[in-house]
């Protein structure tokens, strides 16, 4: 499960996991983008927006597939509900959570964040130092750095991953379109030419 609010999709969104795929033995990567926000974030596009351009970016990608489970309610989007909507889906699957630095930094925070860890291991997209992140004392009992142990263990493990890291985020992304910038070796063709288009992020 790849979560994230996709605001928009990038290269690295699809480069990265693309590339940790065979490290993390993962069989299928989930595209799970935020409806709504348990942190009342608004989005710069809309849901469907969102969507439309990770069904473009993931075109010819076979293990990539997109979840739009998190729309399917009114309520808010708590990712314990995803779990436990993916852990029954998957009953004998180990699932893993791929997130970007960005949203991990709070993780401490999140709605039955433990609860979480007792069903999936989380794979986190780092650029930094982990001493940054939110409360990582209270964390520490949970990292493994030994990616043999962690891919063999089904629950409860937290890596970091530090292998690729991206050269663009969304919002410099953003930041980028509203300028007039060339933005087009960010995103793939398609989405060059859906963002131009519907004129979002001006």
């Amino acid at each position: 499960m790849y979560l994230g609010s996709f605001d928009p999709v990038h290269t690295a969104h699809i480069d990265i996991p693309r590339k940790i795929k065979d490290y993390y033995a993962l069989e299928k990567i989930i595209f799970v983008p935020t409806s709504k926000s348990p942190v009342g974030r608004s989005f710069f596009a809309s849901y469907s927006d969102r969507v439309n351009m990770i069904k473009n970016a993931i075109k010819g990608h076979k293990f990539f597939t997109i979840s739009t489970f998190e729309n399917t309610s009114e309520k808010i989007s708590f990712t314990i509900d995803t779990v436990h909507y993916f852990k029954k889906k998957f009953k004998n699957s180990s699932l893993r959570i791929i997130m970007g630095e960005d949203n991990f930094c709070s993780f401490t925070s999140w709605h039955k964040y433990t609860d979480i860890l007792s069903i999936v291991n989380i794979i986190v997209l780092s650029r930094d130092n982990i001493e940054r992140y939110d409360k990582i004392d209270i964390l520490k009992k949970y990292i493994e750095k030994n990616i043999n142990l962690f891919n063999q263990t089904k629950f409860g493990k937290i890596h970091f991953s530090t292998l690729h890291k991206s050269d663009i985020s969304a919002t410099a992304l953003r930041e980028m379109i509203k300028q007039n910038e060339s933005f087009k070796n960010y995103v793939s063709k398609e989405n060059h030419e859906y963002i131009e288009k519907k004129g979002l992020y001006k």
